[in-house]
């Protein structure tokens, strides 16, 4: 069965007017995958280990095993980004990680997150992008 775009189930909720049939008829369209669960499936499909990543981010060990493993639940963006771009996460990927994070996805009307994409889309590495970041006067990743 198809999953219902984002746009239906708007027009779906919008026209419904019991909460509990809406959600009775569309719990198959329900996202309920945990943030640790995204990162550690992108963690499978990488050739790099949890070492890698928190070599690669310069992310603190501890903090970064904390999110993989889910007991560390409001990462910051800067923080998931820059284990996606450790990852070599491509941007749709990152954008899933930054919602599952309860996080603002990257914007292309943003500088500092144009720059972002950028390097998501080159396999830039993060001491790389924090380079263009700081000669940019934006704010480092890490």
């Amino acid at each position: 069965m198809r999953k219902r775009t984002t746009d239906e189930l708007l027009k779906l909720i919008s026209t419904e007017n019991s909460l509990q049939k809406y959600l009775d008829t569309n719990k198959n369209e329900f996202d309920n995958t945990t943030l640790a669960e995204a990162l550690n499936h992108l963690l499978g499909k990488s050739i790099c280990s949890k070492a890698d990543i928190v070599r690669l981010s310069n992310l603190d060990k501890v903090y970064t095993y904390q999110i993989f493993d889910g007991t560390k639940s409001n990462p910051s963006r800067n923080k998931l980004l820059a284990i996606c771009i450790s990852l070599g996460s491509d941007l749709a990927e990152t954008q899933y990680i930054l919602r599952l994070g309860h996080a603002e996805p990257l914007h292309p009307r943003n500088v500092r997150d144009s720059v972002i994409i950028f390097a998501i889309n080159h396999k830039t590495s993060i001491m790389d992008l924090n380079s263009i970041l700081y000669d940019m006067k934006e704010e480092l990743i890490t």
